[in-house]
């Protein structure tokens, strides 16, 4: 498994895969919402990163609004590297743009990706009965489903959680829970904030059979990820751009995203 982190190298093959191209797209639109940041490319793809509002105690202002609209897409992918979770986020949603729009052309061009496209899998395929999950993030649907599967749940959440359900416990609690786990649920949540890599680095010293990667933050190219152990990658290709724009402008979420503006797409790495 490689060592060295996933942020840099999913923005360096990105740059690899598109090559002088990538100078000539534009970021058309950004939008940064109280769930998700939003961004708009050249060829009306569009891709979405968690906002982490929560790492602010204070008010977030931003010194870069209203110059990010109209840049080269390569100065927002750049910002997948700060250590700022507001700029990491638009970079991560910048990344996902670029994922998408090279998904598309590999698929609209008969090119072979080398990835195993499953849009049917779901999180409950990969969970056996009595296994121990630690869920980092707290997905509040999938809960009543795992424990349903008669599988002994952990979650780790940095927010104030309460569920009289399920046992929640602080996120620094990490490196006890993962590497016991047989399944890791990983909020793709962790690439704005910058835990990423020393939960993949946590789960890499267990006995994880899967290691999965959630939610609409998760860029569609799942090769990094793959290299540092992840075996599924679950994300949201965005099918109406315009539509996610308005939607994160106004307030929405996970649920608002796939009803109207996207739809899940998962990767499932070969055995």
């Amino acid at each position: 498994m490689k060592a060295n982190k996933v942020i840099p190298t999913l923005v360096n093959e990105l740059r690899q895969k598109f090559g002088p191209d990538i100078k000539a797209i534009k970021a058309e639109d950004v939008r940064i919402g109280l769930a998700y940041t939003g961004v708009k490319i050249s060829g009306n793809r569009g891709g979405v990163a968690c906002t982490p509002l929560y790492e602010f105690s204070g008010c977030p202002a931003l010194g870069f609004a209203g110059k990010l609209k109209g840049r080269p897409v390569d100065e927002l992918l750049e910002m997948a590297l700060s250590s700022e979770p507001l700029q990491a986020a638009v970079g991560v949603a910048a990344a996902n743009a670029l994922a998408h729009r090279l998904l598309d052309t590999a698929i609209d061009s008969g090119i072979k990706t080398g990835l195993v496209l499953d849009s049917a899998l779901n999180v409950l395929d990969l969970v056996r009965p009595w296994d121990k999950v630690s869920m980092v993030g707290y997905f509040k649907p999938l809960v009543p489903k795992i424990l349903k599967r008669k599988a002994e749940l952990t979650v780790l959440e940095k927010r104030e959680v309460k569920s009289p359900k399920v046992k929640i416990l602080a996120s620094e609690k990490a490196k006890e829970i993962v590497p016991a786990s047989d399944v890791v649920i990983l909020s793709a949540s962790t690439l704005a904030n910058g835990s990423i890599d020393e939960l993949l680095a946590f789960a890499a010293t267990g006995k994880a059979r899967e290691i999965i990667l959630l939610g609409p933050s998760a860029p569609l190219y799942p090769i990094p990820f793959f290299e540092r152990g992840v075996t599924a990658l679950m994300g949201t290709k965005i099918t109406d751009t315009e539509g996610m724009l308005t939607v994160l402008s106004e307030g929405g979420g996970t649920k608002k995203l796939h009803r109207g503006c996207g739809e899940k797409v998962a990767f499932r790495k070969e055995n």
